[in-house]
């Protein structure tokens, strides 16, 4: 069987938002031991998650295309992930942007602030990308869905 978009879209769509919280974790992690280098770390890994960021959303294209395909939209559910994921996406670039910043430019060395700022920013993106993949699940998983119905294997 071959792959389509909904099944690259699933494989990619996780690394953002679990690679976002780990590099968060790294990163504060460095500045608790005030360590630059685990700093560092932290800053490159925002800048792989910016580029699997962009993959997520280009997959996410072909994803909708391919549910078009078979007739299996939730077009609410999805305008409302595609929203949601625009705005993760622009947090992420940001921290990745700003993590760019704080590895290449000299200058941004003497702005001591600027690691406790990407922090900061890494968190919110951090809970946008959670509410993401929230709403993405919710497109095909009905069993993610609130509903008033008790399932039949726990009905009395």
């Amino acid at each position: 069987m071959a792959m389509n978009g909904a099944h690259w879209h699933l494989l990619v769509n996780h690394f953002p938002i679990i690679g976002g919280l780990m590099a968060t974790i790294v990163l504060g992690f460095g500045l608790f031991r005030r360590n630059d280098a685990i700093i560092k770390l932290a800053f490159g890994l925002f800048l792989l998650m910016s580029v699997f960021t962009a993959i997520t959303n280009q997959t996410g294209e072909s994803a909708e295309h391919y549910l078009k395909s078979i007739n299996a939209l939730d077009r609410p559910r999805l305008h409302e992930h595609e929203e949601a994921a625009d705005m993760a996406n622009i947090g992420m670039y940001l921290t990745g942007l700003l993590s760019l910043l704080a590895l290449v430019w000299k200058k941004a060395n003497e702005w001591r602030w600027l690691p406790t700022l990407i922090f900061v920013v890494s968190l919110v993106t951090f809970g946008l990308m959670a509410n993401v993949g929230r709403l993405g699940g919710l497109i095909m998983h009905q069993e993610l869905r609130e509903t008033g119905a008790t399932p039949a294997s726990h009905a009395p």
